[in-house]
């Protein structure tokens, strides 16, 4: 039996190869190419720390959002429980920390932790008050009545307010429906 081989075209010789495509005598960059590959590495650089510097921020804001939801439905759930919104006693400004433990007890049976009250870029930041020492809660809770109905009847009545604006359009408000918003946000919408 005969072999029948594939058909290959003829190679072309070292010499004829190396006359068609001489190897350039200077492989190195040109002084203009070097400069627009800087020039972009620094766009990229300076984009990419943009982006960096805001994920943190980014990271807060939405841990905050998520605290303030879960302040809203341990708040609900006592208010359908026990009936009326936790009676906060009176409490003055210099016992602003035992204010913070009494809401902190108030949802404990809802399984709200102490940790839900508090804000992650407030923690971050170092925010103290007037006597040196760090707020207990990082969200007010708004005062109602021992009516039932009353926490839910405006719904723009806010339930809990952020005690500082760290998220870059004034503090995080969550509201009779659960829905959380940027204070700056209320107000624009309040003015139309």
């Amino acid at each position: 039996m005969a072999r029948i081989g594939l058909l290959r075209p003829p190679r072309l010789g070292a010499s004829l190869r190396s006359r068609r495509n001489p190897a350039p005598k200077n492989a190195g960059f040109t002084l203009l190419e070097l400069l627009a590959v800087i020039g972009i590495v620094v766009i990229l650089l300076v984009l990419l720390t943009a982006v960096i510097s805001r994920l943190p921020g980014a990271g807060d804001r939405a841990r905050c959002t998520s605290n303030l939801k879960a302040l809203y439905v341990g708040l609900d759930s006592h208010l359908q429980d026990r009936g009326s919104w936790p009676q906060e006693p009176m409490f003055t400004i210099e016992q602003d920390n035992e204010r913070g433990e009494w809401w902190i007890k108030q949802l404990q049976p809802y399984d709200v932790s102490e940790s839900a009250w508090q804000c992650p870029a407030i923690l971050r930041l170092g925010k103290i008050q007037k006597d040196g020492t760090s707020p207990k809660i990082h969200y007010s809770p708004t005062p109602f009545d021992k009516k039932p109905e009353t926490p839910h009847k405006w719904p723009t009545q806010p339930w809990l307010i952020e005690i500082a604006s760290v998220h870059g359009h004034g503090p995080l408000i969550i509201f009779t429906d659960g829905s959380v918003r940027d204070f700056d946000n209320v107000m624009a919408e309040a003015a139309k």
